[in-house]
């Protein structure tokens, strides 16, 4: 016996869904693996990043104490006394009279 045109075929929308959902799947899935791809590389240019950065906090602080000692090197010379001492022993200057003494260092 034949089947009338008019009944609807049932196994046609199935394999036609299943195929969409099949490519639906197929795509999310790409998109997936694109996505953990980008985020192991972001991943691992954040850690070189906060490398740098603890380096350069490093860095930061050592200049802050250094400009600190520098800032007191200011405030002392210009104290006379303290100039005409970093004079005598900078430059070994003597007083008219005076005689100077190199102790060599063991």
């Amino acid at each position: 016996m034949r089947q009338l045109a008019t009944e609807p075929n049932l196994e046609q929308p199935h394999k036609g869904s299943r195929r969409r959902v099949r490519l639906l799947m197929l795509t999310l899935l790409g998109f997936i693996a694109w996505a953990a791809v980008i985020s192991w590389n972001q991943q691992g240019r954040l850690d070189a990043k906060a490398a740098q950065v603890s380096e350069l906090d490093i860095r930061l602080t050592e200049a802050k104490q250094l400009n600190e000692e520098y800032k007191k090197e200011v405030v002392r010379l210009n104290d006379p006394e303290y100039m005409l001492q970093k004079i005598r022993k900078e430059y070994h200057y003597t007083k008219p009279g005076e005689t100077l003494f190199f102790t060599p260092k063991p």
